[in-house]
């Protein structure tokens, strides 16, 4: 909350206020960054009024439409399934809002790669990546390294005698960068340094 505000009348034992209390004492949260889209040209202000709403818990919902006695059921109309803000926003398993959904999370990894890619030679160190189609890519001007057409990170990658079957079939990192290493660093470590890189909320 801004310094010249008070929580006032606000509810200080509830759980959001709890949430953020810890991220703040903890140093996970960056406030500068987390609420830098307040102050940005690029957000709509429709967008802003959405992302504040599901910060504070108030993005309208079945749940609500109870209370409010607006309706009987808090069943989501799409899919049964309870609905509530993060049903909304990235866990609804209707197919069409999955694939919105995942399309969503790719693009902002994609934003992101790109990003990456811009401030030096870590574009080149991408290995894997698992972010949409070529063709996605393709409209947002992001090249990727013929070495990381593969969705699955590559074997060398993994221990000596890590299964085949385990490395196809478990959980894959949006993208994979191996960062460089001189002689004398690979002298000192065994391994390959590496960046697994994946964002909340995806597929």
């Amino acid at each position: 909350m801004h310094l010249l505000h008070k929580p006032g009348d606000a509810n200080t034992e509830a759980n959001y206020h709890a949430y953020y209390q810890t991220l703040i004492k903890d140093g996970t949260a960056n406030g500068a960054t987390s609420n830098a889209y307040l102050t940005s040209s690029d957000v709509p202000f429709k967008t802003k009024c959405i992302i504040m709403k599901y910060r504070t818990g108030t993005l309208y919902n079945q749940k609500h439409a109870v209370l409010f006695k607006l309706s009987t059921s808090q069943t989501c109309p799409l899919y049964p399934q309870v609905d509530n803000a993060l049903h909304i926003l990235s866990g609804c398993q209707h197919m069409q809002m999955r694939n919105m959904i995942t399309e969503r999370h790719n693009l902002a990894c994609r934003m992101i790669l790109k990003a990456i890619s811009k401030t030096g030679s870590l574009g080149s160190c991408i290995v894997s990546k698992d972010i949409g189609s070529n063709e996605r890519m393709a409209m947002q001007n992001l090249q990727i390294p013929e070495t990381a057409e593969s969705r699955i990170v590559p074997k060398w990658l993994f221990p000596p005698r890590f299964p085949d079957k385990d490395r196809f079939t478990s959980s894959r990192p949006d993208f994979v960068l191996v960062n460089p290493t001189t002689a004398k660093t690979q002298r000192q470590q065994s391994n390959v340094g590496g960046l697994f890189f994946g964002v909340a909320g995806g597929n």
